[in-house]
């Protein structure tokens, strides 16, 4: 099994020459990405998909296919959405999960700087600041501790 295996992203890997980001370990083991992202791939390297793309079809049978395109992608994150009962699940795409990750870390306290290193946007680019969502519109509000 390799240790690593380089991912690319379409928005932010134009060139698709992939790059190694660090992820952490999960605190539970259902939940934990280093562990699914090992056993995923010792799944395609039992299946003989040693090189491409990381996202593939998987029939009824459990045979690992050829990759998935993006609109395929979209479907199982809005579906899963929807069977997980998310509110306005029918417009969750899988970039909604960028903006998610954005704004968990934001909330954790992150600072914006290292939020959009590791989302790979410009260091002093804006754009990450329209993918970090108010969670909650009271205790996020701008105006909540300015001494009104």
């Amino acid at each position: 099994m390799r240790a690593t295996r380089r991912a690319y992203a379409r928005e932010t890997d134009k060139d698709s020459r992939g790059e190694t980001i660090a992820i952490p370990r999960g605190s539970h083991p259902l939940t934990d990405p280093v562990a699914a992202w090992r056993d995923w791939l010792t799944q395609l390297d039992q299946a003989g998909h040693t090189s491409g793309r990381l996202l593939r079809r998987i029939n009824r049978h459990g045979r690992i296919g050829p990759s998935l395109g993006a609109d395929a992608v979209n479907t199982i994150v809005r579906d899963l959405a929807v069977r997980a009962g998310v509110p306005s699940a029918e417009t969750i795409t899988a970039h909604s999960l960028r903006a998610g990750g954005a704004t968990v870390a934001y909330a954790a306290g992150v600072p914006v700087a290292v939020i959009a290193k590791h989302g790979r946007w410009a260091p002093a680019s804006p754009v990450v600041l329209r993918y970090i969502r108010a969670v909650d519109r009271w205790r996020d509000n701008a105006m909540r501790n300015v001494g009104l």
